[in-house]
């Protein structure tokens, strides 16, 4: 949809809780929800690990595209949780010392809180990271999440597992931190996710990344770079840019209610006859997400 479409029509407010920096997939759908004339982005809030470095790199790409108006929250630091969460990215190489814009001084919490009051049932939050913002603020106010639009979080699996194994699989944004995991999905709100049932399908092979790289623009010299960083001969699995994908193309998605709960160690469950408290995407059109995806980064021209 071109901005001449999308004139005149309301654009959905969107909260973007993401770990910027490990993998790769929360570059490419950061890059679509700013591509994307349909979302109005109020701010980037960073989880888990080194949040201020992943910030950093948030702030770097922002300033890169000409977005410095969008305000980069930053999460709890949990880094002292293990050596893992400690790791200092390679991603992170990309905004060493970047310093031309920085984050607010309002945490992620604060910044997520004040957004869902400021605008009551208008912001979808999108989490594509471990939770842990998410269990923050709902300890901070137990009924914040409930003002929100709609919540898409890229967690779970449910009947497939990584690779599109069979068996499921105790998923990263989960097993990081299951005891969050358990607020947020007990936290009374409908949570649509994004598991790897829907999510360990969609790969940017090889020309798919050729072509992002002979597009030459702010935006696919970004995510082209970051790719060098972090594996440059990798086919990277966009898992995050499906949950972005989900409030953009329903059409190309299916759900089913379900009942979820999350066990101490990090699986997510469906348990039968008891009320939905969510729905899970079990299904995925690849082809035409991935048409869509690349269209979008081909027609952008985001730029200082």
């Amino acid at each position: 949809m071109s901005m001449a479409q999308t004139a005149g029509r309301e654009r959905t407010k969107v909260i973007f809780d993401c770990d910027l920096g490990d993998d790769i997939d929360d570059a490419y759908a950061l890059a679509l929800l700013f591509a994307s004339p349909e979302l109005e982005v109020l701010g980037v809030t960073t989880c888990y690990g080194r949040t201020d470095d992943r910030a950093r790199l948030a702030c770097q790409l922002l300033y890169d595209w000409g977005l410095d108006s969008i305000p980069v929250a930053v999460g709890r630091d949990t880094r002292a949780m293990n050596e893992r969460a400690n790791w200092y990215a390679d991603q992170f190489h990309y905004a060493k010392g970047f310093s031309r814009k920085v984050p607010i001084r309002e945490s992620a919490v604060e910044f997520i809180q004040d957004k869902l009051h400021q605008y009551p049932g208008q912001v979808t939050v999108i989490s594509v990271g471990p939770v842990q913002n998410m269990a923050d603020l709902l300890k901070r106010e137990p009924g914040a999440l409930g003002l929100a639009k709609r919540v898409v979080a890229m967690f779970g699996s449910f009947y497939v597992g990584y690779n599109g194994s069979p068996t499921p699989n105790a998923e990263w944004n989960v097993v990081v931190d299951p005891s969050a995991a358990q607020q947020f999905v007990n936290s009374g709100v409908p949570i649509t996710y994004a598991g790897l049932d829907i999510t360990a399908f969609v790969r940017a092979d090889a020309a798919f990344r050729q072509k992002l790289l002979m597009r030459q623009s702010p935006l696919t010299n970004a995510l082209c770079g970051l790719q060098t960083l972090w594996n440059a001969d990798r086919d990277p699995v966009l898992f995050d840019a499906v949950a972005v994908g989900m409030v953009l193309w329903p059409d190309l998605f299916k759900t089913q209610p379900a009942h979820v709960s999350v066990d101490e160690k990090g699986f997510t469950k469906l348990t039968p006859n008891q009320s939905p408290n969510a729905d899970i995407g079990t299904y995925i059109d690849t082809p035409k997400f991935l048409e869509r995806l690349m269209r979008v980064y081909m027609q952008q021209n985001l730029r200082r």
